[in-house]
């Protein structure tokens, strides 16, 4: 007699061993985060106003520690800052052996520890691949990797070698599961070519019309990303940023200008940075021994409130500097808080009374006191010696710290709709050396307001008048009412008159 149940039951083992035969197969295919785009699960762009996180692991972790391990041991650290992803640099020792890694930096099986360990946290981790791996390896060294979980890869420069590079490595990132990015340097003399954009589709009437509009938008953009996917990187890292020395707001203002126009023309989104392997560090370039920390969270608010990407250098948000040869030997970054000093011991030998000259008479005088200076800018915080090595544990317990600084920028810069989607404005203040940058959403609202930028960079305090330049533009407001300042100040800013302190970052949005 048959069983009715039995089809039921020998679908349900085949159903199993289907998905156990695929295990490995899918496992290496999302380890570096389930729920990519593709899989079914969501639709977001995980590399959208992402925040990438670059570590090149040899200088990374402490000396004794496996650069592979430490990185793993690190990642909640990292995961701290808002990061999406981490790059990692320098991992082949010879190029012609692609698929190893250096046996000064760990093992293959460390390797894949840390994409576990970084696929729990929702952390991805992208390679970056050197430009010299013959072009007959190039696609079975993508794959391999791939396969390994790597989410995606870096090529650097903009010769005819690296757009080759960058192209067969985009057709074989295309065929895998979700989301593989391919990120690759603009090219300095890049002008934007608009994509056309799509026609509007006659309307139907009912429910039926709002059901096949919303396909329709879904399959319009589907179609857009799977052309620039198979056509060109996702990302284009923009590092200018680093080469300006010093700071002008002539020289920044139409690198800011460009990323509005990479991301018009369609094709890829923009990645900036600010720091990379090729630059001095920007702590060291821009020092001056005493706005040092006022400047770097300068720097880190334009990083991370223009319209494009973000890429962290790795000890960059600590204030890490370039090392010179006489700190060659010291660690970049110090991970762990100095231990407690110990109390002097006490002596049990006795010791006879001896007073001290302390013990006469000496009349009060208070101490010489300075004459205030009226509407005098407020001062930023003292500035570390410049041969300091930055300590992780002791600037996290600190909310002043340029790492929590980072952090309010990294919630910022996720979190905040028209810093996201809005179209990205300058206003010419090159004469006062002030960055001025306006983002405006697609429908200003009381919930979605204009949002203004201004960068002092500068020594010295700076008055500025707005009121003139919202008006030319057609927006209307009075004041700005702070979101995030770098300063100590409080209060309004009136579009009228303000006043900038020293390497002041402020983010404000328009009222009235």
């Amino acid at each position: 007699m048959i069983n009715h149940r039995t089809p039921r039951h020998l679908l349900s083992i085949c159903l199993a061993c289907t998905l156990t035969a695929a295990a490995p197969i899918a496992s290496s295919q999302t380890l570096a985060r389930p729920g990519w785009v593709g899989s079914g699960i969501t639709t977001d762009l995980w590399w959208k106003r992402a925040i990438i996180y670059e570590i090149n692991p040899a200088d990374f972790s402490p000396a004794g520690d496996s650069p592979l391990h430490g990185i793993a041991h690190r990642l909640d650290y990292i995961h701290s800052l808002g990061t999406d992803a981490i790059l990692l640099t320098h991992l082949q020792s010879d190029p012609t052996h692609a698929e190893t890694i250096d046996p000064t930096l760990g093992s293959l099986d460390e390797f894949d520890d840390l994409l576990r360990e970084a696929s729990s946290r929702h952390l991805r981790v992208l390679l970056d691949l050197d430009p010299a791996i013959p072009a007959d390896d190039l696609p079975n060294v993508a794959r391999f990797w791939l396969n390994r979980g790597i989410a995606g890869f870096h090529v650097s420069g903009t010769s005819e070698a690296a757009h080759q590079q960058a192209s067969t490595l985009r057709t074989t990132t295309v065929s895998y599961m979700g989301q593989r990015i391919l990120i690759a340097d603009a090219d300095p003399n890049f002008v934007a070519t608009a994509q056309p954009q799509p026609q509007p589709q006659p309307a139907t009437r009912g429910r039926h019309h709002a059901h096949s509009r919303s396909r329709r938008q879904l399959h319009a953009t589907t179609q857009k990303f799977t052309a620039l996917d198979t056509q060109f990187p996702q990302l284009l890292l923009d590092d200018r940023l680093g080469a300006i020395n010093p700071l002008s707001a002539a020289a920044i203002r139409p690198i800011i200008d460009r990323l509005q126009d990479i991301q018009q023309a369609g094709h890829s989104l923009p990645l900036l940075a600010t720091d990379g392997p090729a630059f001095t560090r920007s702590m060291s370039r821009y020092a001056d021994g005493q706005h040092d920390l006022a400047i770097a969270k300068l720097l880190a608010t334009l990083l991370f409130t223009t319209s494009a990407e973000s890429l962290l250098y790795y000890g960059q948000e600590l204030g890490v500097r370039s090392a010179s040869p006489s700190s060659a030997a010291s660690p970049l970054i110090v991970w762990d808080a100095p231990a407690p000093s110990q109390p002097a011991p006490v002596s049990e030998t006795y010791v006879p009374y001896k007073p001290t000259t302390s013990e006469t008479y000496v009349p009060y005088k208070p101490p010489a006191s300075q004459t205030p200076v009226p509407n005098k800018p407020p001062t930023t915080t003292a500035s570390a010696p410049l041969d300091a090595t930055p300590n992780a544990a002791l600037e996290d317990a600190d909310p002043d710290s340029l790492l929590n600084w980072y952090r309010q920028l990294s919630a910022l810069h996720h979190g905040n709709s028209t810093l996201a989607l809005g179209t990205s404005l300058t206003i010419n203040r090159d004469d006062q050396n002030v960055l001025v940058l306006v983002r405006k959403p697609k429908l200003v609202s009381a919930t979605s307001p204009v949002m203004i930028l201004l960068f002092n960079l500068t020594a010295q305090p700076v008055q500025l008048s707005l009121k003139s330049d919202t008006t030319n533009l057609g927006l209307r407001g009075s004041f700005l009412r702070t979101v995030l300042r770098s300063d100590d100040s409080i209060g309004t800013m009136h579009l009228d008159e303000m006043t900038l302190a020293p390497y002041a970052a402020y983010i404000g949005e328009l009222r009235y």
